[in-house]
């Protein structure tokens, strides 16, 4: 049982920057910056007032099992902690300068008591020995209070089967979470729009890694990633990306529009459904008792449109007069199209035919003579 103590540190602190013969603890202990601990066995830490001035303190490999009594170091920017026996995140309220925090390794279970560390820009969780079929946990509050500072998050191998709660972080640059449990990858797409900073992110050994076309989809959706899994993102590749992309959604526009032509573009004259081209303005309105013969109404209708256009003077005199004697060929055609004389109705005669017209429609016949 070692413990972190004034006297161990004086003793015992390696490297360059030893005490002094004629130096009191008190003084050594105030010009410290640096405390490298790391693998000796310490399982606590003692209350060390005089070392203000620490900025890193290395206490890996050890045997610590609470985080304790370091509230002293108010300019401590770099906290090793990893390789213990940590539960849980606490008592670093005080330390509001920290950058830097490396707690993999650990039994955390939740990753929260940050929110007063506003500059915190990185922060390791690696490979949390957690209980059988438990995950590592984030606490919202922490999160959102690192959201505007955070670039670097390291959370790999803690049983995670979601990212979705990172999604607030928006200054994330560096992301790992390999060797989690992330199956939705869809999900993983979304978030990749919410960090508009990421360059680096490792996903690789989930499950969503044997989904097609993986890695594709990801360098399309980001076009800050530099990094994927481990692997550089060139230019060339990306640009290949972003027009094999642009290409496939070209192609579904079109089959979108053919299959919307085929559905709304129907024949308008069959079925008695009223129906209207994509293109223009004309609708044509027809009920559903309407029958059409094809060799009389549909005749009549266009005999009708024919007569429209002459009394609006849209043709020249041979064209009316070509138009008499095309209605009275049909006439011959389709009996049951005009009605005979023994009707009281108008008759044309042409000088080039021996063939009578009659018209039911009095305005027809107001206009003829």
């Amino acid at each position: 049982m070692v413990k972190l103590t004034s006297d161990l540190i004086a003793k015992q602190t390696p490297g360059h920057n030893k005490r002094r013969a004629d130096e009191t603890v008190e003084h050594y202990l105030s010009r410290l910056t640096h405390l490298p601990f790391q693998n000796r066995g310490i399982d606590s830490i003692d209350v060390i007032p005089p070392c203000r001035l620490l900025t890193v303190i290395y206490l890996y490999d050890n045997i610590i099992n609470k985080i304790e009594n370091i509230n002293f170091a108010e300019n401590l920017t770099y906290l090793y902690l990893q390789n213990n026996r940590i539960q849980k995140l606490e008592n670093l309220d005080y330390c509001s300068k920290l950058q830097k925090l490396y707690i993999g390794g650990n039994q955390i279970q939740v990753l929260e008591g940050l929110d007063k560390c506003i500059y915190l820009t990185e922060i390791y969780a690696e490979n949390q020995h957690l209980p059988e079929g438990e995950k590592l946990v984030f606490e919202p509050r922490t999160l959102q209070c690192l959201s505007n500072v955070l670039e670097i998050l390291n959370v790999s191998g803690n049983n995670l089967d979601s990212l979705v709660e990172l999604g607030c972080l928006e200054k994330l640059q560096e992301l790992t979470a390999n060797n989690n449990n992330l199956e939705n990858l869809r999900e993983l797409v979304q978030l990749l729009s919410m960090w508009p900073y990421l360059k680096r992110l490792d996903t690789s050994r989930n499950p969503m890694c044997s989904k097609s076309r993986y890695r594709e989809r990801l360098i399309v959706v980001s076009t800050t990633l530099e990094m994927l899994d481990g692997k550089q993102i060139t230019d060339n590749s990306r640009q290949f990306l972003m027009s094999w992309k642009a290409s496939r959604e070209a192609q579904q526009i079109r089959e979108k529009s053919k299959s919307d032509l085929r559905n709304n573009g129907s024949d308008p004259l069959s079925n008695g459904v009223a129906t209207s081209h994509p293109n223009t303005r004309f609708t044509f309105a027809l009920t559903r008792s309407m029958t059409l013969h094809p060799a009389t109404d549909y005749r009549r209708n266009v005999f009708k449109a024919d007569v429209g256009l002459i009394r609006k003077s849209q043709y020249p005199i041979g064209v009316v007069d070509n138009a008499q004697q095309t209605t009275a060929v049909r006439k011959d055609k389709h009996s049951g199209f005009l009605t005979s004389n023994n009707f009281n109705s108008t008759e044309i005669t042409n000088s080039n035919h021996n063939h009578t017209i009659s018209f039911h429609d009095p305005t027809q016949q107001a206009f003829f003579k």
